[in-house]
């Protein structure tokens, strides 16, 4: 029987499309007047944010315009001001626009009462993950236990460590009595790190790649965009993909009838 279910943040239960880190991110290097491609921040979503700076700034073309705008490769009190200011933005202007998925109060609400727990593992600093938590809260989603990848010490995602962490607070021993559901491949792959059963979620995933909050698409190329996120999520081989969170619940009755 399933007795934990482990949610990723930004694109599964709170901030459409995962566009808070995405602006975020991308405003912080506008301040150091380099310009990145929407793919190359897309490319790492999921992982600890510091770390994703880091993985942008290897880039070979983000490599020649920061030598040509600041005359030196860039150091790692580099990476650490661009962090700093993408968590500025992040707890500010970035916050403030996020909100809650829609499917996310019912979903929460049905695995409470079935006393199933819930759990987040997340890639954003803990200050991030506490005021999205906070917005959770006044809205009546109250979910058991958070952990950030910058609150072990350890590596993050895909990493299973934080899963591991929720696993032991719970006295679990099974992973396959644990799923992990997450719009991303680095989410799933922790689950799968961790032994867990896991579910991709592509609806509201980072890889609709949509690029602002009011952005409007036709209807045809949103069905593309949910295709092709639909066909990122299964190509790290997660157990299960759905299309959103209202299909969690019945997919798990589903998964303990079979373990009969």
């Amino acid at each position: 029987m399933i007795r934990l279910c482990v949610f990723d943040l930004g694109g599964t239960i709170i901030d459409k499309y995962s566009l808070s880190p995405f602006l975020s991110i991308k405003h912080a290097f506008n301040n150091k007047n380099i310009s990145i491609k929407n793919n190359l921040i897309y490319k790492n979503m999921g992982v600890d944010k510091f770390d994703h700076i880091n993985h942008i700034l290897k880039d070979k073309d983000v490599l020649y315009d920061w030598f040509n705008r600041h005359g030196k490769r860039p150091s790692y009190d580099d990476s650490l001001s661009l962090y700093e200011d993408y968590l500025k933005y992040q707890l500010n202007d970035g916050i403030n626009n996020v909100e809650i998925i829609p499917e996310t109060k019912n979903c929460i609400h049905l695995l409470s009462e079935n006393n199933i727990s819930t759990g987040v593992t997340t890639g954003f600093s803990r200050p991030v993950m506490n005021k999205m938590k906070d917005k959770l809260i006044q809205n009546d989603i109250m979910i058991d236990n958070y952990i950030s990848s910058t609150c072990l010490g350890k590596p993050g995602r895909p990493n299973p460590h934080m899963i591991k962490e929720l696993m032991n607070q719970l006295s679990i021993k099974d992973p396959r009595k644990v799923i992990k559901v997450d719009d991303t491949v680095i989410g799933i792959t922790e689950g799968k790190n961790a032994g867990c059963i896991t579910v991709g979620v592509s609806k509201w995933s980072s890889n609709m790649k949509m690029n602002s909050y009011d952005q409007i698409v036709p209807r045809e190329e949103y069905i593309e965009k949910r295709k092709y996120s639909t066909e990122i999520l299964w190509s790290a081989n997660p157990d299960y993909v759905i299309k959103d969170l209202s299909e969690l619940y019945p997919l798990i009755k589903k998964i303990n009838c079979r373990t009969f």
